[in-house]
């Protein structure tokens, strides 16, 4: 049973009253409030300890508004949470200046350059590491400074009657006895202390604390709100405020000695009530009830008490308590939303989701996303800015920037492009309707040439990828370069940069403003609370503003201040309120129903972390939080819970993600051995039945209306020749799995180079053998000397760009020139069978005309890059075609024979045969074929190196050839059904498996 509020007297000590934490704890809080202006006829001052239940203060002081009120005291009394009071004290800009949190990492960071005792003991695995590490070394500091300010409240007092003197003088007093204090906790501190953790924690806390600090600059304000108490009872004793503290929560130790001394000495010029909350009709455990004895434990209850608990069980016990245990956490999920949902039919306006389990909680809210404006959601528990859309495209930058010399992985870079905030048509100075399609077709541009990494390596691709399409008739795009240019100037003013804080945070604003990041993220909600954190790096009026360090370590600090920071979404008018909020948010709050998910043993009740640096022997010294009275506090927040809300359901999981079974909290179970009919309902998803088709062979027909192609490249034969019903997937339909980058390094524009360089190589070769003193002619020796130095250096001149984009290369190019004396020995021995080199890279096809199933004639072009042709110095007819293969000799054989299945030298010959003119061979058959190894097997030595693979009985398989496909390409015009039949070979990295779906038939 409540209390009645006390008689206000001058006895100028406080006045305990203690309220019950029940549903009608705001009205009584409200009504005694309302009494004590009555009482007093002033306007009362509350203070709330903690900020949850101010709303619900203010709105039960509307309420019971008392009728005929005078007019000093009609307004309503001022409630204001604790840390308000703190900012709102009187003379509050002569204080020193407060810090923030990100000027105190920084201290950290300055200070271990100065201290090297410091250096020695603060290690981190990582630059990011090592700012956690900072942040525990601040909050360990403050805990330090909470215990040793306290003994300084009387000097701070003493200090605050000298508010007429200068500003700058009063706070050289005030640090004077600030580091009085320091020198002499220190010493204390430090013969209670043994272990080396602490050790460096106190010498931190030497060094760190400064008039800056939240403690401190605490204590100023309680100092100068005391000050201004003491003036007003001097001057108007018969206009005394009443000061009434709320405690709302159970303080730390430290926190309640302080508050008890403050709200003495105020006592003294002003009435005093202590507000506490009363549990003994409330608590639902004994140690709600009990609560912690002397040493800090938990207390036992006697039989008296734990009768008075087995009675509150009874007579809080409500129907509309449920317990709901899911299996899986995809129907803990599930449960919870259709809890929330089955209230809000009920018509509950107000539900709270408390958040034992986190992603559950996540889970539940986006699945009542679907519910879209009806329902209002409102994330208490700290939606991390960093898992915005905005934040993670401002990362995809600051990867970029963190990069190496040589420039990012393709991946970062084309995320960094794609990301919706980047303006593209901005950046490069367009239109925007120049700059449609631009990044899927750099996008393709990389990938097609596997270019992963590197600037030089960018640009080499696009450059390619031009100079292709302007050979075969396309249109180049040189807005491609300019693009790769413009990243590439931001990333090098970084790598140029010599970092200081300041120049940092100017670089990183202009960067912003050069891609359009900035105007765009403007026009977000959480982009602009993005811009608001990065504005905090502006400091450049503070003593930080010149401090140097790595790029790496900055953009470190960055990430942790971002992570640090928390996404505030904008409220908007719904027919109910979502609250997802943590149990300690619950504290005097009223909702209509509440959902608690994860109400497992592991779960409920749940501790925060201990604090870093600290053992157990100095925690009970600093009379910080310990998990006892974390364990007490959210018995008795749970209990306020159940006693002030009648509907509450509990949920959790029965199986943990190891499959181990998971009871509820022992909480729960207490309660139910005394509720005995309170029993758990196990929540199963609906079942639904069917019965399934079995999946046949996967067959393709040709549909009228599909286009069939009119051209055919050697790749897509081999694809109609391997399995029909790939190329009716891929070529007919277009359905083709969208490509990516390979995992590890993938030599495929290092073997682009390799080709480009044989051309250049054999060019340079024929000029060369033009000139009539040259060192070729000069015999055989002379020639091949010439012949591997010019290649070696070719191959260098053709790799340095691709090195210099992607250092891994260097591998690629060293394994190719020990290559090139047994190549070398190759191609002599080739002369010296009367073949030279004619030309490369050269685009050939052929037409076969056919008619379809209408009767109607149909053309098809067959055509494809071949890699070199060579004439025969002695017989004026014959010509050759070989391809590069950058593999083993193995592999080689083994296409070799499965040649009709896949028939790249047999293309290339027929093409060159009946168009002599396209391969620069007029008067010219080809009737040799050979692939030609890049990667000989030199273990046996280079003379036994086996190098090419000719292709034997040309004339029969060339006949063979000209039959199978038109055969084949007649059956495709006919339309004829494209069955999946290809071996286990072929499947393994088909792309159309998924759709054929193989192995299931």
């Amino acid at each position: 049973m409540s209390q009645p509020f006390p008689i206000i007297s001058d006895q100028k000590q406080p006045q305990a009253w203690s309220i019950v934490p029940d549903s009608q704890a705001l009205t009584q809080l409200a009504k005694g409030i309302w009494d004590c202006a009555l009482q007093t006829n002033q306007r009362p001052l509350v203070v709330l300890s903690t900020a949850g239940p101010l709303i619900g203060v203010r709105a039960a002081l509307e309420q019971s508004r008392p009728k005929d009120l005078p007019n000093n005291i009609a307004f309503l009394p001022q409630v204001i949470s604790f840390a308000d009071w703190l900012e709102a004290a009187p003379g509050a800009w002569k204080f020193p200046k407060k810090q923030s949190d990100l000027e105190r990492w920084l201290s950290v960071f300055a200070n271990l350059r100065k201290h090297k005792t410091l250096q020695a003991w603060f290690k981190a695995e990582s630059e990011a590491g090592a700012w956690g590490l900072a942040q525990a070394v601040i909050d360990a500091c403050d805990s330090l400074s909470e215990v040793v300010i306290p003994q300084l409240q009387g000097e701070l007092n003493d200090l605050l009657k000298t508010h007429a003197l200068d500003a700058e003088v009063w706070l050289k007093k005030v640090e004077l006895v600030l580091d009085q204090a320091i020198a002499k906790a220190y010493v204390g501190l430090a013969r209670n202390v043994v272990d080396e953790e602490s050790a460096v924690l106190l010498t931190f806390w030497r060094y760190l604390t400064n008039l800056g600090d939240p403690v401190i600059r605490k204590h100023l304000a309680m100092a100068a709100h005391m000050q201004l108490a003491k003036t007003i009872a001097e001057n108007q004793h018969n206009n005394r405020r009443p000061f009434i503290w709320v405690q709302t929560a159970d303080p730390k130790s430290v926190d309640k000695e302080l508050i008890e001394c403050y709200l003495s000495d105020y006592a003294q010029f002003a009435p005093v009530v202590h507000v506490s909350l009363c549990w003994n009709s409330v608590a639902l455990w004994s140690e709600a009830l009990c609560g912690l004895d002397l040493e800090g434990q938990i207390a036992s209850a006697n039989p008296a008490e734990q009768s008075q608990v087995n009675r509150n069980i009874q007579a809080n016990r409500n129907d509309g308590w449920r317990l709901l245990v899911a299996r899986r956490f995809e129907e803990l999920a599930w449960a919870a939303t259709k809890s929330i949902e089955a209230h809000l039919i009920a018509g509950k306006k107000n539900i709270a989701l408390v958040a034992q389990d986190r992603l559950a909680a996540r889970r539940a809210r986006a699945l009542l996303s679907r519910l879209g404006g009806a329902l209002r959601i409102r994330d208490e528990t700290g939606w991390k800015l960093s898992t915005t859309r905005a934040a993670a495209a401002f990362d995809s930058w600051l990867e970029v920037i963190r990069s190496p010399k040589e420039g990012p992985s393709a991946s970062a870079l084309l995320e960094f492009l794609q990301n919706p905030y980047f303006d593209l048509a901005h950046s490069l100075n367009k239109s925007p309707e120049v700059c449609v399609g631009l990044l899927a077709q750099l996008e393709d541009i990389l990938i097609a040439s596997q270019a992963k990494s590197g600037w030089e390596t960018f640009l080499m691709a696009i450059e390619r990828a031009n100079k292709h399409a302007a050979s075969n008739g396309g249109s180049p795009n040189e807005h491609l370069i300019d693009l790769i240019k413009f990243v590439r100037h931001l990333h090098v003013a970084w790598q140029q940069l010599s970092l200081d804080c300041t120049s940092a945070y100017d670089v990183l604003q202009k960067n912003l403003v050069d891609t359009g990041m900035a105007g765009r993220l403007e026009k977000d909600a959480a982009g602009k609370q993005l811009l608001e954190v990065l504005n905090s790096f502006n400091l450049s009026d503070g003593i930080y503003s010149k401090l140097k360090m790595r790029l790496p370590e900055w953009l470190s600090l960055l990430k942790t201040v971002i992570e640090e920071a928390t996404y505030e979404e904008a409220g908007k008018e719904a027919q109910a309120t979502l609250s997802i909020l943590p149990l300690s948010s619950t504290r005097l709050r009223q909702f209509d129903a509440v959902v608690l998910v994860g109400c497992d043993e592991q779960q409920l009740p749940a501790f925060s972390e201990p604090p870093l640096f600290f053992s157990d022997t100095l925690n009970r010294y600093l009379k910080s939080s310990t998990i006892a009275a974390q364990y007490v506090q959210q018995a008795r927040d749970l209990s306020q819970l159940l006693a002030s809300c009648q509907s509450v359901d509990f949920l959790w999981q029965s199986k943990s993600k190891s499959g181990e079974p998971l009871r509820p909290s022992a909480w729960i179970q207490r309660l139910q051995t005394q509720l005995k009919d309170w029993k758990a309902i196990e929540l199963k998803p609906e079942v639904y039945e069917g019965i399934s088709q079995p999946i046949q062979m996967s067959v393709g027909v040709p549909d009228k209306d599909l286009a069939i192609p009119v051209t055919v490249s050697p790749s897509a034969y081999k694809a109609l020749r391997d399995c029909p019903y790939r190329y009716y997937v891929s070529s007919l339909l277009g359905l083709r799995k969208a490509k990516e980058f390979e995992e590890g390094f993938d030599a495929s524009l290092a073997g682009q180079t390799l080709h480009a360089l044989l051309k250049t190589f054999f060019q340079n070769l024929k000029t060369e053998e033009a000139k009539s003193h040259s060192p070729v002619h000069e015999g055989a020796e002379m020639r091949r000397q010439w012949m591997i130095e010019h290649l070696i250096k070719c191959s260098e001149q053709e790799f340095e760009r691709l090195i210099s984009g992607d250092a891994r290369v260097l591998g690629i190019l060293r394994d190719w020139q020990k290559q090139i004396p047994s190549f070398i020995d190759w191609q002599i021995k080739r002369e010296n069978e009367g073949w030279r080199y004619h030309d490369a890279e050269l685009t050939v096809g052929f037409t076969l005309s056919l008619t379809d199933q209408n009767g109607v004639q149909r053309d098809i072009r067959i055509s494809g890059r071949a890699d070199r042709f060579d004439i025969h110095q002695s017989d004026s007819t014959a010509a050759a075609v070989i391809d590069y293969k950058n593999q083993k000799m193995k592999r080689i054989a083994d296409r070799s024979e499965n040649l009709l299945d896949d028939p790249q030298l047999l293309i290339y010959a027929r093409a060159a045969s009946e168009n002599p003119s396209a391969a620069h061979i007029p008067g010219r058959k080809v009737d040799q074929a050979e692939w030609v190894s890049l990667k000989a097997d030199l273990d046996k030595g280079e003379d036994k190196a086996i190098r090419a693979h000719p292709v034997e009985n040309m004339p029969e398989l060339m006949t063979q050839f000209s039959d199978q496909i038109t055969q084949d390409l007649n059956g495709l015009w006919a339309r004829k059904p494209m069955q999946a039949f290809a071996p286990d070979s072929v499947c393994q990295y088909c792309e159309a498996r998924g759709i054929c779906r193989k192995g299931m038939w």
